[in-house]
């Protein structure tokens, strides 16, 4: 993964001297400053966190059913002689233990997304002209950019959820968090497989955050309205190595007890797509200039997982603008 976004940025980094040492392109018509830089602010919409469980409740109030939360399982036991009890159960965290009322809760919370508008960042832009347009007032050429975005989708929790509650039938818990009981009623101490459910009060949020960097090459092509004001159209391929951290901190408080559930990972992937994009640009002089511009972009997502829960980020379709100054040479 490393070696891949290495040598891509290498490959993209050296690209304005390859489009530079084109002479074998020769154009008697080029413009005087055939090198064009441009950078700014941009900022990008349409950004979205998805948020799913990997979880299997089953049926509530129904004895010998299998169950699986976000925060544990509670699987149905091979041995007889223990109607509805079982020793195949697995908890996440201390707090799903309701020592007054002897029971093991389980959280069930469903799939939710969030948009986050907008999204921060910078790029920098570097166009060769190569030559004109036929029968047009215009050049074409090459373009390359590097852009960086902050990302930052958070979702806060709020209303009701349902808790499932196993009865650990008066038997005290001995054993941490992160137990794993054994198919075999054997395993102590034994569970309910019946699932009781009830209402808790949800509160805390979830959330994507980190950061996006983009490298884009593909032509461009440019009308020019007058001498000094000008718009081109581009279009290409983007590679996008981005690092996203997901957290969630979940309470549910019910009668007599508060559940409390977090987590946190990390990962980077590099994500890919194509853009379409168009630039007005006005020159001051033949030097120095101003321009604004818009981008869509479609890239791949990125997934990621932890204790039981699944976040994706959805960068599918996308739209950027952007304004900044451009420098001629």
């Amino acid at each position: 993964m490393n070696r891949i976004v290495l040598s891509t940025t290498l490959a993209l980094a050296a690209t304005p001297f390859a489009m530079h040492g084109a002479d074998f392109l020769e154009n008697t018509n080029s413009p005087e400053n055939p090198n064009r830089f441009s950078f700014g602010p941009t900022f990008g919409i349409n950004f979205k966190a998805d948020f799913h469980n990997n979880a299997n409740p089953g049926p509530e109030n129904t004895p010998d059913a299998n169950h699986t939360y976000n925060d544990g399982y509670v699987l149905v036991g091979s041995s007889t002689g223990f109607d509805n009890l079982t020793g195949n159960w697995n908890y996440q965290y201390a707090s799903q233990y309701n020592s007054v009322n002897g029971t093991m809760q389980f959280l069930k919370s469903g799939p939710s997304s969030v948009t986050g508008n907008p999204q921060y960042g910078g790029e920098f832009i570097y166009q060769r002209v190569i030559g004109s347009l036929p029968a047009l007032s215009g050049d074409w050429g090459l373009e390359s950019g590097f852009g960086f975005t902050e990302l930052d989708m958070r979702e806060n929790l709020g209303g009701t959820a349902t808790v499932d509650s196993f009865l650990l039938n008066g038997v005290a818990l001995a054993f941490p968090p992160g137990y794993n009981g054994g198919s075999s009623e054997s395993a102590v101490p034994l569970l309910s497989d019946t699932a009781v459910p009830g209402t808790a009060t949800l509160s805390g949020y979830q959330k994507l955050s980190g950061h996006l960097f983009s490298l884009r090459l593909g032509p461009f092509a440019e009308l020019n309205f007058t001498p000094k004001l000008s718009l081109a159209a581009s279009v290409g391929l983007t590679l996008a190595p981005t690092t996203v951290d997901y957290d969630f901190s979940e309470i549910a408080t019910v009668p007599g007890d508060t559940i409390t559930e977090n987590g946190h990972s990390s990962k980077t992937k590099l994500l890919y797509g194509p853009y379409v994009g168009g630039m007005l640009r006005y020159n001051f002089n033949k030097n120095w200039g101003v321009y604004v511009g818009a981008r869509f972009q479609n890239l791949t997502s990125l997934d990621q997982s932890v204790g039981g829960r699944t976040a994706r980020l959805d960068p599918s379709v996308t739209f950027y603008g952007s304004a900044g100054a451009t420098w001629s040479f």
